[in-house]
């Protein structure tokens, strides 16, 4: 606005909606890859918490998997 009208600064108030509506787009962009990203969260939370209760429902120990060659790894004393 301009101090002798009442009438609006026409290349200030373009500006300002400019500025305002840049705004308004980097808004959305960012509620879109929040959105996005939380997925994705979601998606390696649940690969997780498959492979916990996987691992939770396996035997524990080297003799409790049934396998005679696995091995604890190498011993402190062993030699190479």
């Amino acid at each position: 606005m301009t101090a002798t009208n009442d009438a609006p600064d026409s290349p200030a108030q373009d500006r300002w909606q400019h500025l305002e509506d840049r705004l308004a787009a980097v808004e959305q962009r960012i509620r879109e890859q929040g959105t996005a990203t939380l997925g994705v969260l979601d998606t390696h939370l649940a690969r997780l918490d498959a492979l916990r209760r996987q691992l939770a429902a396996q035997p524990q120990g080297p003799d409790a998997a049934g396998s005679p060659d696995r091995h604890p790894g190498p011993s402190a004393g062993a030699a190479h």
